[in-house]
């Protein structure tokens, strides 16, 4: 089988363009040429791989496939060419990188890499729910997670944390010593609605032992940093990230309580898009990262 790379990418462009005319002004050749190109590729692969009318096209399920590939090929030619011509520049512009509320430990880190890499800006989106990459048009997401519905997505492990059962200091002190569950049935439940609920708390400890604690929250807040604020309040108890209370936890503000009970250590993973096609800002990132681990050491 002798297939041409410039059949491939003339097959590419009729699928983008959704029309042969349109690819033909693009490629600066004649539709019956590209026509031709098309026709010729579904004869040499020996399936059809466009669906044809006077009025539109519309990809086979094979032509789906194939077009995946060639795209994919286009990526690995433009990245190759880019990399030789701006091997010896500085990365530079705009990473949008969507990030959970309330990281100190994150932002330190973002103003060491922006100390480092001068010409690159960030645009920041703080948000403790999920972020589409596509249609916030994200480069990078902080995810707790490396569950990747879209299979076009990449994620690496960056960093770490302890999620922990707290309560402030002042709260405390108006009940006796918390030793175990029975003591949480008595005090006021503060929820994060996206992590936890709003029907039962689901605690689990190291070794992997759930309990639940059958009970609704008084008070559902949908940030970390929100939910910090009414701890440090005194309203009641919660589960948080370590590191959005890591100063708290240092300063006394805030008790970690019943780690016995519920105790994980969850991982932080740089969702990205375009493995082969990544701009060198975003590599530089990605790169930071892994060299400077995002980790709690509460």
């Amino acid at each position: 089988m002798n297939i041409s790379l410039d059949d491939m990418m003339v097959f590419a462009a009729v699928v983008e363009q959704q029309s042969f005319t349109k690819a033909a002004d693009i490629l600066g050749l004649g539709k019956a040429r590209v026509s031709q190109v098309v026709s010729r590729l579904e004869s040499n692969l020996n399936t059809r791989l466009l669906h044809r009318t006077t009025r539109s096209l519309s990809l086979t399920e094979a032509g789906t496939l194939y077009y995946q590939k060639c795209r994919e090929i286009q990526e690995i030619a433009y990245w190759a060419n880019a990399e030789v011509q701006l091997d010896n520049s500085e990365p530079s512009g705009l990473i949008r990188i969507s990030t959970p509320v309330g990281s100190h430990e994150l932002v330190r880190l973002l103003s060491e890499f922006l100390q480092q890499y001068p010409k690159i800006s960030l645009d920041i989106i703080e948000s403790d729910g999920y972020q589409d990459l596509t249609e916030e048009r994200c480069d990078i997401a902080i995810r707790a997670s490396s569950a990747l519905a879209d299979s076009s997505l990449y994620a690496v492990k960056i960093g770490e944390f302890t999620d922990m059962l707290c309560a402030s200091k002042r709260y405390l002190e108006r009940f006796a010593p918390v030793t175990g569950i029975g003591d949480l049935a008595g005090m006021k439940w503060l929820s994060h609605a996206i992590v936890h609920g709003r029907k039962h708390l689901v605690l689990r400890n190291g070794q992997g032992q759930t309990t639940v604690l059958n009970k609704e929250p008084a008070l559902s807040v949908r940030t970390t940093s929100m939910l910090r604020d009414f701890v440090l309040t005194g309203e009641g108890f919660a589960v948080m990230p370590s590191f959005v209370i890591e100063n708290e936890l240092k300063s006394g503000q805030i008790i970690r309580i019943l780690p016995e009970l519920h105790g994980v250590t969850v991982s932080l993973y740089a969702v990205y898009q375009h493995k082969t096609l990544m701009p060198r800002k975003v590599r530089a990132l990605i790169d930071f990262f892994k060299l400077h681990p995002l980790s709690s050491p509460l």
